[in-house]
């Protein structure tokens, strides 16, 4: 079902409408400035009273039927961040930038203080951003069970983090620079049932990555890998000690990349059932080895494209 049809099941009943309502404001994926707009008369006055104080007035007076934050279970902060600063650019604001961080920082607030179980948590790309727990948080991340994140992000971050969520089934970061937050290796620590862990390297960040493959309390227990780099990375052996894995996806930027794949060769993932090598591949005769030993439960095989 698209946006359209679910807005046009909005006028059918109030029953109708209660459940679209449900279904548009579940992921902040779908927000467009209609949702900002609807975010924004949401506020509580603290909040209002805080944009106001520094020259901030939206005047908006919206009938509110619903506690529309409440109905997110995914949230991405980057894209109320970038919504935020098009709209306000968009009203011709000045130092719009200084007020999407502003005004971010209070819708965030009254995310975590209404939503009563996030599933999806997506904080990732923009510098800008500080992110922090804010009140309600306990409550609102107790039961998340995916994170998408920078890890740039402070340690402190990561640590309080840790504190709250310890059944993070999915867990994908990007390491931007040469620097991967203690934080996040202690946050991936603490995590007993994780399952499907993506990592996607822009820099060299070899040393960092071991200590993240370290930290696994329980590598057996993941089922799909992705790794992902757009670099040449020389060290490919730990893939091995996912023995359990069911999916394995490898992007690499050339054949050279590869090089260490001979070592997987001979390793054995007995339940391997999709293996996906994109953009580049190894040598065909390693390949086929690989194959030989890992193939006799696959159902899908994915080859540079």
């Amino acid at each position: 079902m698209n946006m359209i049809t679910l807005h046009l099941c909005l006028l059918v009943n109030h029953l109708w409408c209660e459940i679209s309502v449900r279904i548009i404001w579940r992921n902040t994926h779908n927000y467009n400035i209609i949702n900002l707009c609807t975010l924004i008369a949401c506020l509580p006055t603290e909040s209002k009273e805080i944009l106001s104080k520094n020259g901030l007035n939206i005047p908006l007076t919206l009938k509110l039927l619903f506690d529309y934050a409440s109905f997110c279970k995914v949230l991405s902060f980057d894209r109320i961040y970038y919504k935020l600063e098009e709209f306000l650019k968009f009203i011709s604001l000045e130092n719009f930038r200084d007020y999407t961080y502003l005004l971010s920082q209070e819708l965030f607030k009254l995310f975590f203080n209404q939503i009563h179980s996030l599933k999806r948590l997506e904080l990732c790309n923009n510098s800008r951003l500080v992110f922090n727990l804010y009140p309600g948080a306990k409550y609102c991340l107790k039961d998340l069970s995916e994170l998408h994140c920078n890890s740039y992000i402070s340690s402190e971050f990561f640590y309080q983090l840790s504190q709250i969520c310890n059944n993070i089934l999915s867990l994908d970061f990007i390491s931007s620079d040469l620097f991967i937050s203690k934080g996040l290796i202690d946050l991936i620590s603490t995590q007993k049932n994780l399952k499907c862990l993506s990592i996607y390297l822009q820099m060299n960040s070899d040393g960092d990555l071991k200590n993240i493959i370290s930290s696994l309390a329980n590598p057996n227990k993941i089922s799909k890998l992705c790794f992902d780099t757009e670099i040449h990375y020389s060290s490919l052996s730990f893939i091995a000690e996912f023995s359990n894995l069911q999916e394995l996806e490898l992007i690499f930027p050339t054949s050279d990349s590869f090089t260490d794949f001979k070592k997987l060769q001979y390793a054995f993932f007995p339940k391997l059932q999709i293996l996906k090598i994109q953009s580049a591949c190894p040598k065909y005769g390693i390949l086929i080895k690989f194959l030989e030993n890992n193939g006799k439960h696959l159902r899908e095989c994915y080859i540079c494209n």
